[in-house]
């Protein structure tokens, strides 16, 4: 009788809850149409319709004739140094013409004009080489500006993911910010159905649900609720939920219907 009555008593003191199962529908997590940073004529696209995609895969590349030969000259500057070393060369000549002026001042061989005059000599050979020093820097400044200008010329992907469409061939004019593809990302994926507003609070986020796809899909799968909507939806009485089902093999495809099992706790 006493245990009877424990778990009686564990019984009722343990809330109650309930499965419910709700239409839903699976979606991308991400839909992202590729834009280029600039327009151009399309040189080349590397990506179809279904092929897989990574992110910062090379999607496709605009023409960069000019780019490239701004690049091939810049890097000539950049990587030239023989203004600096005959600089530097005539500036030693210079200091150890400077030394031997001194000693042989010292000792009344030379005027004081003539020192000074090679001192002077010696501060020119030293802004002429800190000049060339300068010349180089903004050369390889000049590079990395170039580079990063044909680098807006090539458009890649965002996201892992599938191509779904491609709108630009090659010789085609991409206008600016013009989409070249559409990519989704498959894993995870998005769930999402839609509850009465009177379940509203039996569900949090974090709770486990499971996904059951329409056929000719098979398989049961768990997935975490990410987000409930705080807006009610008026018209319908209802307010949306948001699953995160992971999808990492790709075995479930998105744009398809399905049910999704509940545990709502009253």
């Amino acid at each position: 009788m006493r245990l009877a009555a424990l778990v009686l008593l564990s019984a009722l003191s343990a809330a109650p809850s309930r499965a419910a199962e709700y239409d839903c529908v699976i979606d991308p997590s991400e839909t992202v149409d590729v834009a280029g940073a600039t327009g151009g004529v399309v040189a080349e696209v590397f990506v179809e319709p279904g092929d897989r995609v990574t992110d910062g895969q090379l999607v496709a590349r605009l023409d960069s004739t000019v780019e490239r030969a701004t690049i091939d000259i810049l890097n000539l500057r950049a990587n030239d140094t023989s203004a600096i070393e005959a600089q530097r060369s005539q500036l030693d000549f210079r200091e150890a013409q400077l030394e031997r002026t001194r000693a042989l001042s010292k000792r009344g061989v030379v005027t004081r004009e003539v020192l000074e005059e090679i001192q002077s000599s010696v501060e020119s050979g030293r802004s002429l080489l800190a000049q060339a020093e300068l010349a180089q820097r903004i050369a390889q400044q000049e590079l990395r500006r170039a580079k990063a200008a044909l680098a807006r010329l090539e458009i890649r992907s965002p996201i892992d993911g599938i191509v779904t469409e491609r709108y630009f061939d090659a010789g085609e004019y991409l206008p600016q910010e013009g989409r070249i593809a559409t990519i989704v990302r498959l894993d995870p994926l998005d769930v999402v159905t839609f509850l009465p507003v009177s379940a509203y609070g039996s569900v949090r986020e974090g709770d486990i649900a499971t996904v059951h796809p329409a056929p000719p899909v098979k398989g049961d799968y768990a997935a975490e609720v990410t987000r409930i909507d705080r807006v009610f939806d008026v018209a319908s009485g209802t307010f949306a939920l948001h699953l995160r089902l992971d999808n990492s093999d790709h075995a479930i495809p998105a744009g398809h219907r399905c049910t999704v099992t509940i545990d709502e706790s009253s």
